[in-house]
């Protein structure tokens, strides 16, 4: 179950740097790798709330319960994000604000992560 837990981690942490990275890589157009990375955090997050359920039960002394609220904030940006993705994805030109704004939702989603 652990293994299973660092997997699905790792590959969380390459999305959320796919996300990040990609709107960083181009401002000017949507790359499609943004999009596949934010769906890949997705479900990697919801993989990991999964487990840590059954990692709760199974070691309570280890790991500690779910913060649902947390959970919930990043759950309600991710999805922004993937909406201000795919409104966009067609235009040639990436709207400035569009970029703007996913960029700092990746960015506030990620200081919650660590700091909350």
């Amino acid at each position: 179950m652990e293994i299973t837990r660092d997997l699905l981690l790792i590959l969380h942490f390459i999305a959320m740097a796919g996300l990040l990275g990609g709107l960083l890589a181009s401002q000017s157009k949507l790359n499609k790798g943004v999009l596949h990375s934010a769906l890949l955090a997705l479900v990697t997050g919801l993989g990991l709330v999964g487990i840590r359920y059954s990692l709760v039960d199974s070691y309570p002394d280890q790991y500690e319960e779910i913060n649902h609220s947390v959970v919930g904030i990043k759950l309600v940006i991710l999805i922004i994000i993937l909406a201000l993705g795919y409104l966009n994805a067609k235009k040639q030109v990436f709207p400035k604000r569009s970029w703007l704004a996913m960029v700092a939702l990746s960015v506030s989603n990620i200081a919650i992560a660590v700091v909350w």
